[in-house]
C-alpha cells in the first residue's frame, strides 16, 4: 500500500484527525521489544500545534489519560515531552482489540522516539536510529558589508559565522579590522537526513584573509588521542591563546583608548579603558582565565566585574547590566566564560561596555596587549598532525569553483 493511500485511510480511521503533516516519512524502525505485537488494524498520525502541551496533542489523537502517562514514562528516558514544539508530529497503531502496541514521536529529523508494547503488557520506549550523512564543503565569500550578510550572501546560518568569529577570536578583532574585500573560507561538515539538510557538523578548516593582503589566519581542528581538540596552525602552533581580542563577540568601539571629552562630566581626561557599543544585554565573556577580584557597584563604573589573570594582569569590565551565573569575588572563571552583560550603569549616556587592562596596576591599551599562545603540537605528534592537516590545506587552496563542492 503507497504512503498517500495510508494516510487517507488514516484520515478516515480517526475521528477527530487533525490534517496529517505534509509527506511524512514512513515508520524508520520497527524491531519490537518483546514477541512481535499483532498485526495493527488502526493507524493514525497527528502534530502537535500551536499553543498545545503534547497531552493535549495526544488526547486529541485518540489516546486515553491512562495511555498518555504510559507513552510519557516510556519515554522518560530518552525525551522530556515538556520541551515538545508545535509541527512536531507521531504516529500511533492499536491491535484489534483496541490496545495501543505502537507510538512513534518525531521530535527532529535527527531524533526519533519509538514504543512498543512488550511481553509484559507494558510500553518501552527507546530512540530510533536515523541514518545521518556527513559531507564536508568548502563555504567561501567575500566581506562587503559585514560578515553575517556575506555568510548570509552564501545561504548559510549565524551559526557559522559565530564559529569563525570564535576560532579567530585571539587574532582578529572582528570589530574594528574587518574591512571590504576581506576574504574567508570554511571547510566545514554538513548533516543531512535523506536530502534535508539538519544541521552542522565540525568546522575542520577555516581562513580569514585580509584586502589588503598582509594578514591571513588559518586554523585547523586537530583531535588528540585522548580526545582533546584544538585548532592551530599549518606549521603546529596553537591558534588559541592567553587572552581574547574583545570581550564581546560583535559590537563596535565608540571610545579608544587615550585623552578624551568625557561625554557625562564635560571636561577632557584620560580615557583608561576602550567602550564598545552593544545593545543592552549582550553577553560579555572573560578575556582570559582567572580569578574574580570584584564584583559589585563601584562609582562610576557602575557594576563592575574585574579579573585578575596570571603575569600580573588584571582586567576590568564596567557598565554592566547584570553578573554572569555564579560570577562573585573569589570564583575561578574561565576564558570565553560570561561574566556580564551590556548595561548601562555608572556614568553612562547609553548601553556599552566599558573595558580596561591592567598590568602590574598600572593602566595599558587593550588593544595592544600581547598575548602569549597556548602550547603547540608537542614534537611526537607531528607527523600524525602534518598527515591529518594536508589534505585539509590542499582544499583551501583550491579555486572555488572546485572547492564548494561537498565531499562524502
Amino acid at each position: 500500500m503507497n504512503r498517500r493511500l495510508v494516510l487517507v485511510l488514516a484520515a478516515l480511521w480517526a475521528c477527530e484527525a487533525p490534517p496529517p503533516p505534509p509527506t511524512p516519512p514512513p515508520p524508520a524502525y520497527e524491531q519490537p521489544i518483546g514477541p512481535e505485537p499483532a498485526p495493527y488494524t488502526q493507524y493514525h498520525v497527528a502534530e502537535v500545534r500551536s499553543g498545545d502541551a503534547v497531552s493535549t496533542a495526544f488526547l486529541r489523537a485518540g489516546l486515553s489519560l491512562g495511555e498518555v502517562n504510559d507513552v510519557v514514562s516510556a519515554f522518560g528516558g530518552h525525551f522530556d515531552v515538556r520541551y515538545a514544539r508545535p509541527g512536531q508530529w507521531f504516529e500511533l497503531k492499536r491491535d484489534e482489540e483496541g490496545r495501543l502496541i505502537w507510538f512513534q514521536y518525531h521530535a527532529d529529523p535527527t531524533k526519533t522516539l519509538v514504543a512498543f508494547l512488550g511481553s509484559d503488557g507494558a510500553l518501552h520506549g527507546q530512540r530510533a536510529p536515523i541514518a545521518i550523512k556527513t559531507a564536508t564543503t568548502s563555504v567561501a565569500g567575500v566581506v562587503q558589508g559585514s560578515l553575517y550578510e556575506a555568510m548570509e550572501e552564501q545561504g548559510e546560518s549565524p551559526w557559522l559565522t559565530l564559529t569563525l568569529v570564535d576560532i579567530f577570536s585571539w587574532d582578529v578583532d572582528f570589530y574594528t579590522e574587518p574591512q571590504p574585500g576581506d576574504r574567508f573560507r570554511i571547510i566545514v561538515e554538513k548533516r543531512y537526513v535523506e536530502d534535508q539538510f539538519v544541521g552542522y557538523g565540525n568546522v575542520l578548516a577555516a581562513e580569514y584573509a585580509f584586502a589588503t593582503g598582509t594578514r591571513r589566519h588559518r586554523a585547523f581542528r586537530y583531535a588528540f588521542a585522548d580526545g582533546k581538540v584544538g585548532y592551530y596552525t599549518e606549521d603546529g602552533q596553537a591558534v588559541e591563546k592567553t587572552f581574547l581580542k574583545s570581550p564581546i563577540q560583535f559590537a563596535s568601539i565608540t571610545s579608544r583608548y587615550g585623552m578624551r571629552r568625557h561625554p557625562i562630566l564635560k571636561f577632557v581626561r584620560a580615557h583608561k579603558g576602550v567602550d564598545y557599543g552593544a545593545p543592552m544585554g549582550t553577553a560579555v565573556w572573560s578575556i582570559g582565565d582567572g580569578v574574580v577580584h570584584t564584583a559589585g557597584v563601584s562609582g562610576g563604573y557602575g557594576k563592575l566585574v574585574s579579573i585578575r589573570h596570571r603575569n600580573g594582569l588584571e582586567s576590568r569590565y564596567g557598565h554592566l547590566r547584570d553578573y554572569g551565573a555564579g560570577v562573585r569575588a573569589g570564583v575561578r572563571v574561565s576564558q570565553k566564560q560570561v561574566i556580564g552583560y551590556v548595561g548601562k550603569t555608572g556614568l553612562a549616556t547609553g548601553p556599552h561596555l566599558h573595558f580596561e587592562v591592567l598590568r602590574n596596576g598600572q593602566h595599558t591599551n587593550p588593544l595592544t596587549v600581547a598575548a602569549p599562545p597556548a602550547p603547540p603540537i608537542p614534537e611526537e605528534e607531528r607527523p600524525r598532525f602534518f598527515t591529518w592537516v594536508g589534505p585539509w590545506r590542499q582544499r583551501l587552496d583550491e579555486p572555488l569553483a572546485t572547492a564548494d563542492k561537498p565531499t562524502p
